[in-house]
């Protein structure tokens, strides 16, 4: 949050809130928006930056140096375009392998039965879910409550709420998805933006984020899926009824896709994700079989030579067995996909969504109406057209979420505090979700897709 900046290189003199800062760290990048609440209600930018990512993999900081070198440039070259000398603190995005899932039930019973039930009340059962014992290596980083159940004493009658202010009842019990994620590994993002002598204000779920961006509130009441395909991991959260209600970490996306067509083809992962970028699909019917693509190999006299079709039957084996084949998955496992096929159904965001015939095949492999989703929900008409991407829907969702955190007075579990909270010694969580082991389905992939693809090199090169 920035309370010092100059008026008269913005013409801002009546800004109508403190400056907010969202900070995306990502596996390919890192992107930086600095932005404010105009007096009309609509988010204005001031300036954004971004730089290559170095130092994260599968978006775990590996190289806590690089990684903050990464976050440094970033978020200068947002200060240079927003002509301000520097920022104090960012709302910052979570999302890795080490991001774990789980359900838990809580319930008060209420001494005045005959009084309206209140928003404090259901404030005051989150707080305590805050408190639930975890693992010591775990820390809270999003509650989301699922629904709630109000009984009656007079009749012993109860029923299903998703809002029950305003409702009567002796006793509420509410059902939350947990998310948590390893303490070290949130210690590290911490670390890197202390260490360029910025605060981190709260972190935040980039899932929940990206939705904040490019999602309409009806779509969120309705109900609909949001699939963020980044470079390191695809970030899952199903809203209904305006609010998250579940939520998942895929450990397979765009990094990978291009990791497979550079060994798979034996040339370096740059020229890998130009040539995914520039001529990649993932339908292989839909891709020109005729049109070649002439690739140097370091090292080798032969250069490569692969037609669109070659190229597509690569990137479709990941896309549809894994990050799709675990999208449906979760998407079953939410127990909402009737609610979602009768609803928005689905929106593909993130770089990785700027894969051709992506829609297509979502719609093909998952059932549902789908459709990119492009940030903007709740920005002012200035906002430029190089942010109106999908790879930038996190950052603008978490400057979205800042703002309104700051704002509305949103509050979360404060996860850059070294002090341990005393916890309940017993805990509520029915399971907790450990990230899927990608491993051994990475080799068995690649073994499978250079055996399939060896004879069409033999043919071409």
């Amino acid at each position: 949050m920035e309370k010092n900046y100059s008026s008269n290189n913005f013409g801002i003199n009546n800004m109508a809130s403190d400056i907010i800062v969202g900070l995306d760290i990502g596996t390919t990048k890192v992107a930086t928006v600095i932005g404010y609440l105009n007096n009309r209600g609509k988010i204005e930018i001031l300036g954004h930056g971004k730089s290559a990512s170095k130092g994260v993999e599968f978006g775990l900081i590996q190289n806590l140096l690089k990684a903050q070198e990464s976050i440094k440039t970033s978020t200068q070259v947002a200060c240079s375009h927003a002509r301000m000398d520097g920022i104090s603190s960012v709302y910052a995005g979570i999302a890795a392998r080490h991001i774990r899932t789980g359900n838990c039930k809580h319930y008060i019973f209420r001494s005045n039965h005959n009084a309206l039930i209140t928003q404090e009340e259901l404030d005051s059962m989150k707080r305590d879910v805050e408190n639930i014992a975890l693992p010591p290596d775990q820390r809270i980083i999003a509650i989301i409550p699922q629904k709630y159940v109000v009984e009656d004493s007079a009749d012993g009658a109860s029923h299903e709420s998703s809002d029950p202010v305003g409702e009567l009842g002796s006793k509420i019990t509410g059902y939350y998805q947990v998310i948590t994620g390893n303490y070290h590994e949130i210690k590290k993002i911490d670390t890197c933006i202390s260490n360029v002598n910025i605060a981190t204000e709260e972190l935040i779920l980039e899932p929940i984020a990206s939705g904040l961006a490019c999602l309409t509130e009806e779509e969120r009441q309705r109900g609909v899926a949001l699939v963020d395909i980044g470079g390191g991991t695809t970030d899952m959260v199903i809203f209904q009824n305006g609010h998250p209600k579940f939520c998942k970490v895929i450990p397979f996306a765009g990094s990978v896709i291009t990791k497979d067509i550079a060994n798979v083809c034996n040339i370096p992962e740059d020229t890998a994700e130009e040539l995914k970028i520039n001529h990649g699909s993932c339908i292989p019917s839909k891709s020109n079989p005729n049109r070649v693509s002439t690739i140097l190999r370091p090292h080798q006299q032969t250069p490569l030579r692969i037609t669109d079709e070659q190229l597509a039957r690569i990137i479709y084996s990941r896309v549809h067995n894994d990050i799709l084949g675990f999208v449906k998955k979760e998407l079953e496992n939410s127990g909402c996909m009737k609610m979602l096929q009768n609803g928005s159904g689905l929106v593909l965001t993130g770089g990785g969504a700027r894969l051709r015939h992506l829609v297509d095949l979502c719609q093909f492999d998952l059932g549902l109406n789908t459709r990119i989703g492009i940030p903007g929900i709740g920005f002012a008409d200035s906002l430029s057209n190089e942010l109106k991407q999908p790879l930038y829907s996190t950052s603008l969702g978490l400057l979205k979420y800042g703002i309104e955190a700051h704002t509305k007075g949103i509050s979360i579990p404060d996860l850059t505090n070294e002090e341990e909270v005393e916890k309940p010694a017993t805990n509520p969580f029915s399971n907790l979700n450990e990230p899927a082991d990608d491993s051994h389905n990475n080799g068995k992939l690649l073994d499978t897709l250079k055996k399939t693809l060896t004879k069409f090199f033999e043919q071409i090169s």
